[in-house]
């Protein structure tokens, strides 16, 4: 079974615009230093998705056809040796947070708030390997995927929380159980989620859709795009 993979060149995640990113994720890490006092241990990411075929049938268990995006959700990430998490957004739209390791299994569904993302990823994750708990440490996050663009920000946010905390605390699941964890984990702030965003967030790579099934059980082909001069591009708009 295939895990997530750690990559030290951002060539094997971005095919355009790699200095752009380059100098975000220093950025990031420069950030990161200023508000907690050091560079970061690492940095998990967790691209949005495009759906390409099979709207809205996922969570009725039938195949879709979709594929990640460049768009992600990165959060930088140091264990601080304490038994709280401090989480901070690049955006100053949402403010920085500070939890407990028993204050992210309690979410409230029904206030708007974005942290309870990240205490989905967390909370999913820990439930699902039977512990209360684990490492303390500091997050910082960065995110392009437009929210509430159809792409899958919330996704990708869950899915990017449950690759850093797996990381801080030494668990490594296959990526097909930290998809169908990720997607069982956003039901908690009331998303009817059937697998295909966290199933392409996770098992999406660079130039292939993916193939996703449900029945019997969670299987995902990667689907190479032919060669093609030019190169193929799917342009993803808001047409309304």
């Amino acid at each position: 079974m295939s895990h997530a993979p750690t990559v030290n060149s951002l060539s094997n995640i971005y095919s355009l615009n790699v200095e752009a990113q380059s100098k975000r994720y220093a950025q990031l890490e420069s950030r990161f230093a200023e508000i907690y006092g050091a560079k970061p241990d690492f940095i998990a990411r967790a691209p949005g998705r495009v759906n390409v075929i099979g709207e809205h049938i996922d969570y009725c268990g039938f195949p879709v056809f979709p594929m990640a995006i460049a768009p992600d959700t990165l959060i930088a990430v140091r264990t601080n040796n304490t038994d709280c998490i401090q989480i901070a957004n690049a955006s100053p739209k949402y403010p920085a947070r500070k939890f407990s390791l028993a204050d992210l299994f309690t979410i409230d569904s029904t206030v708007h708030e974005w942290s309870n993302y990240f205490k989905c990823g967390y909370r999913g994750l820990f439930e699902h390997v039977g512990r209360t708990g684990g490492k303390g440490f500091d997050a910082l996050l960065d995110g392009t995927v437009p929210a509430g663009g159809g792409l899958s920000s919330s996704a990708a946010f869950v899915c990017a929380t449950e690759l850093a905390v797996q990381r801080v605390n030494g668990i490594d699941l296959p990526q097909t159980e930290l998809a169908l964890i990720a997607a069982s984990a956003e039901r908690y702030v009331g998303v009817n989620s059937g697998g295909m965003d966290q199933t392409a967030s996770i098992m999406g790579q660079q130039g292939s859709a993916l193939f996703i099934e449900f029945d019997p059980e969670l299987k995902a082909t990667l689907v190479k795009m032919p060669d093609a001069d030019p190169p193929l591009a799917f342009i993803i708009a808001n047409t309304l």
